[in-house]
């Protein structure tokens, strides 16, 4: 790939906008519009350069774009599907279906994150030249864009591997050959990914002030915590000794991925989580508690415990949102393609059909605990055998299932994050509308009213977005977190167990996040209720509980597709069958939960766990090598 050092820009923006709109951003074209001299010859022009800079990562914020959300499984999108009011936007919930094409691959952004990273690298270049611009700001600047170098990067190694390293722009005088890099070791790409935010950090603010104008733009505390996270992917399975990726080489022979396992790599991941925490707890960033915006609006224990689940996500109100150690600047997906019709009569005014939204497979519901803060299968006290078998809903359940309406035991009696995260038959929600307790809308599944599923994503949808009389839906926009607090405590718990094995320090930010869900800790909760109570003692235990704790605490925000592959358990959890109710035709609870269908079996092998390279790079680059059975 041929990447030339010279950009020109097209001024597009002004300085009252801020970062959270995309028109803050530049566009960057190639043809003489002008120099970079001009580009760098003020202050306001160099800041301009700089919020060019972001525009990528902007970008990369999309959940529907992003491989960890749309290849995790935890959503499906109907196919074929001759009703897709989606359209290109579905293709990439396909992938797991095996219709990759590394000819053209699907989500592919490899070469726009290096047009990313060449922006960046010509901005350090020429950030001296404005004569207006202060020491100070200049020093802040350089800093915001080692930490874009960093992120940049980051993602070009978790998704592709081992990619080329640029540390500057290649002069326009070189020859065909110095412009064609080959790949570098992941080990040489994580370590340039450290160095750069290692310098970051030093000169980077520890929060933004102006939050008005500056919302959105690299602190120390995100700079942290992208360490901690990159740390953590480093040193996992993937990346740390896997004999399958360890047979990829350059044509030199190089060795792209480490062919033996490294515990350093943990003891350093535990480091970079606990700086980033104590960074954190500088800045009085907390786990987030739901406080009643309006004080005319009766609540309980059990709905202000969903609302502190969902609000790290969905809540509007940027500002208190404590949790949130990275704020997005991508306003979230339409949430119509995440809502199901309620029981009101209001809601017969969609702008899609149910079967067009996006469904949760019974796969997914099933992660989540009991009551009892242990998993279903290993629940001693829940009818796991029995959990298809008809029942009602009754007034334990109330605020979480229609009382008296028929449904399944699945649904009763489990943790708070599965009735924050899961809308189903018969499953009450707050909020869509109404907000009095005494009169809480449900869901009603049937043949003309059910995804492909029968579960949907009310993770995604805040609630005060609902319909208003014979309205289209009105939406609450929102603007999901690229990391927050609770996903940084579950890393440094990972980290703790694989360093050093179980210990009070891991249990302790494990059990500050299930506190939250209203569940015991780990080592209480599978001491009383769990078939197997010795698990959290054990090194290979409480690494499952711990997996298993991400997946739920962080379940339909992106991660889960990026956790499964570091872990190396993408192939073992995605060869399950994908499941949902047989809503086709059904009109009785009797014959909606009658067997659970499978939908598919994905279709994917070990050439998944990386993204292949288009065919185009290849062709350009003859020294890049492809990825593993692609």
């Amino acid at each position: 790939m041929k990447i030339r050092k010279i950009f020109v820009l097209t001024i597009v923006v002004t300085l009252s906008c801020n970062l959270l709109s995309c028109s803050k951003y530049l566009n960057v074209v190639p043809d003489n519009v002008a120099t970079i001299e001009y580009a760098f010859r003020n202050r306001n022009e160099a800041e301009n350069y700089l919020f060019a800079c972001y525009n990528q990562m902007q970008t990369l914020q999309s959940l529907v774009a992003d491989p960890g959300f749309c290849t995790s499984g935890e959503l499906i999108y109907k196919y074929p599907q001759t009703y897709n009011p989606l359209g290109g936007t579905s293709a990439p919930f396909q992938l797991i279906r095996g219709f990759q094409n590394p000819q053209t691959p699907s989500l592919d952004n490899y070469s726009d994150l290096y047009i990313a990273l060449n922006r960046c690298n010509t901005f350090l270049e020429n950030i001296n030249l404005p004569p207006d611009l202060t020491l100070a700001e200049k020093v802040r600047w350089i800093a915001e864009v080692k930490f874009l170098k960093a992120y940049y990067y980051f993602y070009l190694v978790r998704k592709y591997g081992p990619v080329p390293l640029e540390r500057s722009n290649i002069p326009v005088s070189a020859s065909t050959d110095e412009v064609r890099v080959p790949r570098f070791p992941t080990d040489s790409i994580f370590n340039y990914v450290f160095e750069q935010l290692n310098e970051a950090i030093a000169n980077l603010p520890p929060a933004i002030g102006n939050v008005g104008q500056e919302y959105g733009r690299a602190t120390q505390i995100m700079a942290l915590a992208l360490k901690a996270k990159a740390m953590v992917t480093w040193a996992s399975p993937l990346f740390n000794g896997d004999p399958d990726e360890a047979r990829l080489k350059n044509q030199d022979g190089t060795a792209l991925f480490p062919s033996s396992f490294s515990s350093v790599k943990w003891d350093s991941a535990v480091i970079a989580c606990k700086n980033a925490i104590d960074a954190c707890d500088a800045q009085s960033i907390s786990l987030y508690r739901y406080v009643a915006q309006s004080s005319g609006v009766a609540i309980n224990d059990s709905i202000s415990r969903l609302l502190s689940i969902q609000a790290p996500i969905n809540f509007p109100q940027t500002n208190l949102i404590s949790e949130r150690i990275w704020p997005g600047n991508r306003a979230a997906f339409s949430q119509v393609y995440y809502a199901p019709t309620l029981n009101t009569a209001s809601q017969n005014n969609r702008s899609i059909d149910a079967d067009a939204t996006f469904a949760v497979p019974i796969n997914t519901t099933e992660l989540f605990y009991t009551k009892n803060g242990v998993p279903i299968n290993e629940d001693k006290n829940w009818d796991y055998a029995g959990r298809y078998s008809l029942t009602t809903g009754d007034a334990a359940n109330k605020f979480f299932v229609r009382q008296s309406y028929q449904t399944v035991k699945m649904h009763l009696n489990r943790e708070s994050r599965f009735y924050a995260d899961l809308a189903f038959d018969g499953g009450v929600w707050y909020g869509y509308g109404t907000v009095a307790l005494a009169s809480l809308q449900y869901l009603i599944s049937s043949n003309q009213n059910s995804n492909l599923t029968g579960y949907w994503a009310k993770k995604l949808v805040p609630y005060t977005t609902g319909f208003t009389g014979t309205g289209p839906l009105a939406q609450t926009t929102y603007y999901p977190p690229v990391m927050r607090l609770s996903d940084l405590y579950l890393l440094y718990a990972e980290a703790l167990n694989e360093s050093q094995g179980p210990s009070a320090e891991a249990y302790k930010y494990i059990d500050l996040v299930r506190d939250r869900a209203g569940l015991m800790g780990v080592v209480q909760s599978w001491a009383a209720n769990s078939t197997t109570p010795d698990k959290p003692s054990t090194k290979d235990g409480l690494r499952s509980i711990i997996h298993q704790e991400r997946r739920i605490e962080l379940c339909f925000e992106g991660q889960a597709g990026w956790d499964l592959r570091r872990w190396k358990e993408y192939l073992p959890v995605m060869s399950a069958p994908i499941q949902g109710w047989n809503y086709v035709g059904s009109t009785t609870a009797a014959a909606y939960y009658q067997r659970t269908v499978n939908l598919f079996i994905p279709n994917l092998g070990i050439k998944d766990y990386f993204w292949p390279f288009n065919a185009s790079v290849l062709l350009n680059n003859p020294k890049i090598v492809q990825n593993l059975y692609w």
